[in-house]
């Protein structure tokens, strides 16, 4: 059975999705070790800035995983 093209767009579509939100998760894992790098060496400020960016970064991955953006 060959697939129509409205299935090809959404096949690619979903595809989209997928590496978006796994890109998200990979940087939210980055700014979290970051943050713990940070916090150990005693920066309080680049702590908080990095801790914060994983936050927004892991929310996005999460709001993009159940379809609220995209």
């Amino acid at each position: 059975m060959v697939p129509t093209t409205e299935e090809v767009l959404h096949a690619q579509a979903s595809t989209g999705v997928t590496l978006g939100t796994y890109f998200l998760f990979i940087v939210a894992g980055v700014l979290v070790g970051g943050a713990w790098s940070l916090y150990k060496v005693g920066s309080r400020v680049g702590t908080l800035v990095v801790g914060l960016l994983a936050v927004i970064a892991l929310a996005g991955a999460v709001l993009w995983l159940l379809g609220v953006m995209g």
